[in-house]
């Protein structure tokens, strides 16, 4: 795939060329050197001892002679030997500093065989991610960039810095408001600290984040409350907050296809644990759209929906399914209550068994019209704002996993549907970082969707731990068509996966090596030839040792590149982030220790109530 970079000579015993030519017409070289530095050190010496510059002998073969004999007195006449000595000493060390420095620069500096940098991508080969190039880019896909200096974080998003051959940082690279990203890191490698919380804090426009954990909404919310509205879906209450408003998922379960859509969140809860047969997961699917369907068409909500599947012989989800104008779904429907007793029983234990979280009062509070006045999310609102909006859950039987899919893909449409009126693309772009996605937010088709959601600047990122993570998921191919489709890849520390290792190293692709070789005959005659050897840039192991910070950058149409995280807590935000981040994780702590003692508190009203 890449092709070869310049070749690189090995260094050690291994390789060499004929140096005793060399090494003779050096010592002929120092030799003379040598021996002129002493010829200025007396002349110098002489000055400095009151006498004339002319003390003594000129330079050659005689001075050559007397200094070989160590005739001081004819060398220099009454000029003391140490006073020689030390002028020739400091001009010894003026002379070789310098060429000291820069052997030891050359040798820092010059790459080892197989070094992997210098035919890993350069500057000019991630052109579109780095300066003019990117701010012309930026200017082209955000018309609403007028201004004569365009802001660095609205040319797009921070990836990392460059790392190059030069002892010296390299540039930051910025991918486009078109890319849609993809993260491949083990846990603690830097994903949420360098991929999710900075670009949060720099968007543009409106954020979705997923997590399982409060580490994200501590960093950034309170930065995010001063630019737009807050909402925190949070019902196994990860943060401890208080709930603040809720979401009814029938309100975009309206149609077949739509309620079809919000099933498929559910379904994708067990798919993949029955794997022998799919008739069941199938099957289940088709009765949680018609619920959905029949709830969502007749002022019903996710509790009347719990409620049907707790009967198997209730007619009133089919009866409304006709009322509503659906008769082909109430025959379906009608057709699986009347089937076998214990196909029936089955295909709504399977659906119970997606839906389980329904089964849960707190979660359900969230997505059930509230008894007190809570304000409703309009996600078709989201998209033309700065609002931010937190998806949490936990992992797990029962978790809320299925409502934070539902909602991001809410989210996903409605911006879509945004785009489409505004000619295409949304400007400023929605930014969407599904961390944990393979937990938490198991959208179905989310490998289909990133074949198109850049194209609306609708940029998500999505974070995974590892390949076989989101094999699980969306399955092999569905797995390998999201890879395809993210057009910025970023492989970190961690990746233990052979295979995927292996892809990777052949990705990056080979480079040429020189490697000269010596071979002595039986009279100690050595001959040496050269040649010129195909390796891997990055082999497998190199990609397992990869340290943390560090990742692997494959763009479109560019080289590999290898770069340089940049965590928050590196930039010059890091003391408002940390300061952030510490009052929210202490006002997580002091209500987790009011829930052990009794009743939640109630919440900061900043946060709660976001910026208008």
């Amino acid at each position: 795939m890449i092709g070869s970079q310049r070749p690189i000579r090995p260094r050690g015993s291994v390789g060499g060329y004929p140096v005793a030519p060399w090494l003779i017409l050096g010592a002929c070289a120092s030799a003379v050197a040598l021996t002129w530095l002493g010829w200025l050190a007396g002349r110098l010496a002489s000055v400095l001892s009151g006498r004339p510059w002319h003390t003594g002998l000129p330079y050659g073969w005689d001075f050559a002679a007397r200094l070989l004999d160590g005739d001081w007195q004819r060398l220099w006449p009454g000029v003391p030997p140490w006073l020689v000595l030390l002028v020739y000493a400091v001009l010894l060390a003026a002379a070789t500093a310098p060429g000291c420095w820069a052997w030891a620069w050359w040798q820092a500096h010059r790459p080892l065989a197989g070094d992997p940098l210098p035919s890993l991508a350069r500057p000019r080969d991630l052109a579109d991610l780095i300066g003019d190039t990117a701010v012309r880019r930026a200017r082209r896909l955000r018309p609403s960039l007028t201004a004569h200096v365009v802001a660095p974080e609205d040319v797009g998003i921070a990836l990392g810095r460059l790392v190059t051959t030069r002892r010296r940082p390299g540039p930051v690279l910025r991918s486009s408001w078109e890319d849609v990203l993809l993260a491949v890191m083990a846990p603690r490698a830097g994903k949420t600290t360098a991929l999710a919380v900075p670009p949060i804090l720099d968007a543009p426009g409106p954020v979705l984040a997923t997590s399982n954990r409060s580490d994200v909404w501590a960093a950034t919310v309170r930065a995010r409350a001063r630019v737009g509205r807050v909402w925190l879906f949070d019902p196994q209450r990860v943060t401890r907050q208080p709930q603040t408003f809720w979401w009814d998922p029938l309100s975009t379960a309206t149609t077949v296809e739509t309620a079809s859509r919000l099933a498929d969140h559910f379904i994708q809860e067990i798919r993949g644990t029955n794997t022998s047969d799919p008739f069941w997961p199938l099957a289940a699917g088709d009765l949680l759209t018609c619920l959905f369907l029949a709830a969502a068409n007749c002022g019903g909500t996710l509790a009347d929906v719990q409620a049907w599947l707790s009967d198997v012989t209730s007619r009133e989800p089919a009866t409304l399914l006709r009322a509503a104008g659906f008769p082909q779904a109430a025959r379906s429907l009608a057709g699986r209550q009347g089937g076998a007793p214990e196909t029936r029983d089955g295909v709504y234990e399977t659906a119970r068994t997606a839906a389980r979280c329904l089964s849960d009062p707190d979660i359900m509070d969230w997505v059930t019209p509230p008894r007190a006045g809570l304000d409703q999310l309009d996600v078709t609102t989201l998209p033309a704002s700065r609002d931010t909006l937190y998806l949490l859950s936990k992992e797990g039987a029962g978790a809320a996993a299925p409502l934070v899919a539902a909602l991001t893909d809410a989210v996903f449409r409605a911006a879509v549907d945004r785009a489409e009126a505004a000619g295409g693309r949304i400007d400023p772009p929605v930014l969407a970082v599904l961390d944990e996605a393979a937990n938490i937010c198991k959208i179905a088709d989310l490998p289909q969707l990133y074949s198109h959601l850049g194209g609306r600047a609708i940029i998500p990122i999505t974070i995974i731990q590892n390949l076989a993570q989101g094999q699980g998921v969306w399955g092999t191919r569905g797995m390998a068509a999201l890879w395809s489709a993210a057009t910025i890849k970023l492989i970190g520390a961690g990746l233990d996966d052979a295979r995927h290792a292996e892809d990777v190293s052949r990705l990056i692709g080979d480079h040429d090596v020189a490697v000269t070789s010596i071979n002595r005959d039986g009279n100690g005659y050595a001959s040496y030839s050269t040649s010129v050897q195909r390796r891997r840039i990055l082999e497998p192991g190199d990609l397992r040792a990869l340290p943390r910070g560090r990742a692997i950058l494959l763009a479109t149409g560019a080289r590999a590149a290898m770069i340089e995280l940049q965590p928050w807590y590196l930039g010059e935000r890091a003391d408002a982030i940390g300061a952030d981040t510490a009052a929210n994780v202490e006002a997580i702590t002091a209500r987790a220790r009011d829930d052990l003692a009794g009743p939640a508190g109630f919440g900061d009203p900043d946060l709660d109530r976001g910026a208008s």
